[in-house]
């Protein structure tokens, strides 16, 4: 909930950027509506920070669940990882980071590819090499 109030200021600050673009000028100019302008053409490209943001927000909540289930003694791989790493098991310590290092990379390809589908001009091409 803290992080709402941030990314609805990247947006807002990302919309006021963009409001004063050429493409937004002459959309209004040809007479598109404003809902279209709006939501279409000034959100769209106004939302690539914010999902950024997002990605990296949802990430540092695992770091926060370490803190939560300690101090609520609630179970889960937070505790499991502390537990770990007080009894010095090595195994368990590097299952919890590959867990959490593989969420991680999860979260932040989704976020690639939100970002890809929200700007067109942003395209993942495997580029071929010989």
């Amino acid at each position: 909930m803290g992080s709402i109030a941030q990314e609805s200021r990247i947006t807002r600050s990302s919309m006021s950027d963009n409001l004063g673009k050429d493409y937004i000028a002459s959309a209004r100019a040809l007479g598109v509506p404003e809902r279209v302008v709006m939501g279409r053409l000034l959100l769209k490209p106004s939302l690539i920070p914010t999902v950024s943001i997002l990605g990296l927000d949802i990430a540092s909540t695992f770091g926060i669940a370490f803190l939560v289930e300690q101090i609520f003694n609630w179970p889960g791989l937070a505790r499991y990882g502390l537990s770990a790493m007080l009894h010095k098991d090595l195994n368990a310590i590097s299952a919890v980071i590959l867990v959490l290092g593989a969420v991680f990379a999860f979260v932040n390809i989704i976020v690639d590819l939100i970002v890809a589908r929200l700007d067109p001009r942003i395209q993942l091409n495997a580029t071929r090499s010989g």
